[in-house]
């Protein structure tokens, strides 16, 4: 009884060993970014867009700071009516960003723009592992010893 070439089986193995790694890949989730990477990802965007940082450089400061909802962009109504917008950050930069109504509404531009850029490549990315899957299958199927596609001199390539 004839047995299969053994590089055949090797390449079947590596074929599959390289499908179930690149399959397990998409499913792994990054973790959530710690307070400082959300700070270093806000704070930015927040100048750019027009907040003014306060520096919490006295303690009755810094304990007011230390009582708010770290890392979220909130607002409050003034006496005259007026929406304010703010941001706490009692541990990276200690600080605290206040802006206008006029610079939460370009902050949320930027920060919708970024979205759709991630969401962008994220779908390049998928695109991407699309055709490098087809690109194994049909190299799977061109090397596949018990396939149609394989004809040998005297005919199709029988292993049996």
């Amino acid at each position: 009884m004839p047995t299969r070439p053994i590089t055949s089986i090797l390449f079947c193995a590596l074929i599959a060993a390289i499908s179930a790694a690149l399959a397990g890949c998409g499913s792994i989730q990054p973790p959530p970014p710690t307070p400082e990477q959300q700070a270093e990802q806000l704070e930015p965007m927040l100048a750019a867009a027009g907040f003014r940082m306060l520096p919490a450089d006295t303690p009755e400061r810094q304990q007011q700071l230390e009582s708010l909802l770290p890392l979220q962009v909130l607002y409050y109504v003034g006496k005259t009516g007026t929406l304010h917008y703010y941001m706490a950050d009692p541990s990276y930069c200690k600080c605290m960003y206040v802006g206008s109504e006029e610079n939460y509404q370009q902050y949320e531009k930027m920060k919708l723009n970024q979205q759709l850029q991630a969401k962008e490549g994220e779908i390049s990315r998928e695109n991407l592992e699309a055709i490098q899957m087809q690109d194994m299958d049909e190299q799977e199927e061109m090397f596949n010893p018990y396939g149609m596609g394989l004809v040998g001199p005297m005919g199709p390539a029988m292993y049996w």
